[in-house]
């Protein structure tokens, strides 16, 4: 059995055990929201838990993609909230999922291979702070954090009738699950062609902005905030948690993926010269 079928195997039967556990207070809370934040949260110890017994955390890595479908499936059959909301969410959140659990696929090794960010605070934190890093850093913060930005899509699911501009945000949320698509795609075929060579991925999306997926991840809660408001405009305010999921993306993800790119890639000065960081414009600077 090879390393990443092993892995997958403990991520799929953890990830089960989880959510089947987590049901349990899920179906004695009333209230949806109460339900919905007890559920991700009993998931999310559990998932720690599996965490530390198999020293990687990167076993939480799925989460942030197949937590929110789970939840929202859960929220519709538990309140039997069938209506074209709730159609029209769980398919594009469906979709959305897909792809970044296919695209975590793509590039997961295994146990024991953890992504770069655990390994550097292993490496530099004592195993107590590290694992109370991990515990609510590393996974009870996104776990929030997705929480908050899924309430807009709560919201909606609880609405029988439909808003025509609820369609603008469904095209956001599609136009960024393509942006990812197209980002994920090309990087990985660059990275495959220029293996060994630290060179910075510049073609297609990456020749136009420097973190295309993660404008992509952003712009799809944006959208779904905007599905929300077309439909729920008198309580706007109630979906403003997805600004959470933003201020993540620039306070910690991209600041330190911009350090990680700069240490390991020679070019990378020059291709941040000449590229925007998230936006896609033409390159400001000795634009090829």
């Amino acid at each position: 059995m090879t390393p990443k079928t092993k892995g997958l195997i403990v991520d799929a039967v953890t990830y089960a055990v989880a959510f089947g556990i987590a049901l349990v207070p899920f179906m004695m809370i009333v209230n949806i929201f109460a339900a919905t934040a007890v559920f991700t949260a009993v998931a999310t110890v559990l998932i720690f838990i599996v965490t530390v017994v198999t020293k990687d955390v990167s076993v939480y890595d799925p989460y942030w993609s197949v937590a929110p479908v789970v939840m929202l499936l859960a929220d519709v059959l538990k309140y039997r909230l069938w209506n074209v909301n709730s159609a029209i969410l769980l398919a594009v959140v469906g979709l959305w999922a897909a792809r970044l659990t296919a695209n975590w696929y793509v590039t997961y090794k295994g146990l024991g291979h953890e992504d770069w960010r655990y390994a550097m605070y292993r490496e530099k934190l004592s195993p107590v702070l590290f694992q109370g890093l991990s515990f609510i850093g590393l996974q009870m913060m996104p776990t929030v954090v997705v929480y908050l930005g899924l309430m807009s899509a709560i919201f909606s699911i609880q609405r029988e009738n439909f808003a025509p501009l609820s369609i603008l945000g469904v095209l956001v949320m599609l136009a960024a699950v393509a942006l990812e698509y197209v980002s994920d795609r090309v990087i990985h075929g660059f990275l495959k062609e220029h293996a060994g060579e630290h060179r910075t991925c510049d073609v297609s999306v990456w020749r136009y902005s420097r973190h295309p997926n993660y404008l992509g991840e952003m712009s799809f809660w944006t959208g779904m905030y905007i599905y929300f408001v077309a439909l729920c405009p008198e309580i706007w305010y109630k979906g403003l948690g997805f600004l959470t999921i933003i201020a993540v993306f620039l306070a910690v993800s991209i600041p330190m993926m911009e350090k990680h790119n700069m240490e390991r890639r020679a070019d990378y000065a020059e291709y941040k010269a000449r590229t925007p960081v998230l936006i896609p414009l033409p390159n400001r600077k000795g634009e090829k």
